[in-house]
């Protein structure tokens, strides 16, 4: 590695965090100069709507309208007007609950202490939130990195994969009001303390503790993406595992970690559950308070989830679906993060502790989220959408990193690493994609043009 990149790796907080915000000091300004209002006007319209006399046209005021306004665009404005007077309407339930009542804290907060009193201040808070999860999430990789590949390489990897976070080609949208960064630091935080809750040094109860609270934030995370319950195969593939080892014999360390285990996948559940119950109370229990002649169709159904009616009804999200002659180039745009997802889930089958040094059966726990998320959203949801999606998952940013280390490495090859070396190249061009792509979004996104 070069003399600088030693140097970023004896601070690596601080140089991660310039990074990011040399980067999204840059996407801001791709965003605040972006041509025009683009085809949509739907956040002008609720600015007009919310504004008030005392909002004032000082140059503060004006700067924090002009970025909130570039900002707050596609679902983003759902999120922010839910979480200004609640969910109203029944396709809303779409949009994670657990960020809707985050945005209504902190934009609560910021009026109550009189740092932004004015029309849009759940724009501005979901903005802050978005920032602020963002680096976060990439001090949490890092970390998360560091816990499975062990010894001065793999905090090599760890660095390089927390930099590809920062320039994820999900690009503004972890800067705007939508879940995804706060997504991806509830899911890291959970994935690390659940890595750490393996011990060398035998069973431990304090590393048993840790499990159910990577289950809280998993939980958590549920409630920002519903695409968060695939994090319970963590906690399910290590249940099958203690389950098969007590066949050779029942001891009280096992039985304390597959009740931990238990406990975690519950409250990962939980996260998808509970707000689907909320929902089911409104519209199925409650109708007649809510001046409904019935109970919606979704409510009389074995299963009476209003997130999956919606996106069935609403969104048209279904097997196959989306697979139409006119969404031929959205699938063309997603291709590449689904090639990286998928390549990557499969690299990990292949990565052995002694040439990584690090936690090989942890890591392929890990892919299974992400390569489960690239099937399912090829087969039958709004495909573009991955390219966001696949912020929260780490496995990928690690496979990029490993091949990015191998590109730049003064050691020799051997024949196998040769045959490899053009498998390295990807590396790079999966770098250059995820700055282009990136770049590119954010002018589309802030003058509100497709896709997204």
């Amino acid at each position: 590695m070069s003399w600088s990149f030693r140097i970023s790796l004896n601070r690596p907080y601080k140089s991660l965090l310039a990074v990011f915000g040399f980067w999204k000091t840059l996407l801001l300004l791709l965003a605040v100069f972006s041509p025009g209002r683009g085809y949509d006007t739907s956040t002008t319209l609720r600015l007009n709507r919310n504004a008030t006399n005392e909002d004032g046209d000082g140059p503060f005021i004006a700067s924090l309208r002009l970025v909130s306004t570039k900002l707050t665009r596609w679902d983003a404005i759902y999120f922010t007007e839910v979480a200004s007077r609640g969910y109203i309407f029944e396709q809303e339930w779409a949009f994670g609950y657990g960020f809707t009542k985050l945005i209504n804290f902190f934009a609560n907060a910021l009026q109550q202490t009189g740092a932004v009193d004015c029309a849009f201040r759940e724009h501005i808070a979901g903005i802050i939130i978005a920032h602020a999860a963002h680096g976060l999430s990439v001090l949490v990789l890092y970390r998360l990195g560091c816990a499975i590949f062990s010894g001065r390489q793999g905090r090599m990897l760890a660095f390089v994969a927390a930099c590809l976070h920062i320039f994820s080609p999900a690009g503004l949208f972890l800067s705007a009001p939508y879940g995804e960064s706060t997504y991806a630091f509830l899911s890291f935080t959970g994935y690390f303390l659940f890595v750490q809750s393996f011990s060398l040094s035998g069973a431990s109860t304090l590393k048993d503790a840790l499990i159910p609270l990577a289950g809280i934030l998993c939980g958590l995370a549920t409630t920002i993406r519903g695409n968060g319950i695939l994090n319970g195969l963590l906690f399910l593939e290590e249940a099958i595992r203690l389950l098969y080892s007590m066949t050779r014999g029942v001891t009280f360390a096992k039985s304390r970690r597959l009740l931990a285990v238990g406990i975690a996948g519950v409250c990962t559940a939980l996260g998808f559950v509970v707000p689907q119950y909320i929902a089911y109370r409104d519209f199925c229990v409650n109708y007649p308070y809510t001046h409904d002649e019935e109970p919606r169709i979704w409510c009389r159904r074995s299963l009476p989830s209003i997130y999956s009616f919606v996106q069935d009804h609403y969104w048209n999200n279904g097997f196959l679906r989306y697979w139409t002659v006119s969404n031929i180039p959205l699938f063309a745009l997603a291709s590449p993060m689904l090639a990286i997802m998928t390549y990557s889930a499969l690299w990990t089958l292949d990565v052995e502790s002694g040439r990584l040094t690090g936690t090989s059966r942890v890591l392929r726990s890990l892919a299974a989220p992400q390569l489960i998320l690239a099937i399912l959203t090829f087969a039958k949801h709004h495909v573009q959408i991955i390219t966001r999606m696949a912020s929260g998952y780490p496995v990928w940013y690690f496979w990029i990193a490993d091949l990015l280390m191998k590109e730049y490495s003064s050691v020799r090859l051997d024949k196998k690493e040769v045959g490899s070396q053009k498998q390295r190249s990807y590396a790079n061009l999966a770098v250059t994609y995820m700055i282009s792509y990136a770049a590119v979004q954010g002018v589309l996104f802030a003058s509100f043009l497709p896709p997204a």
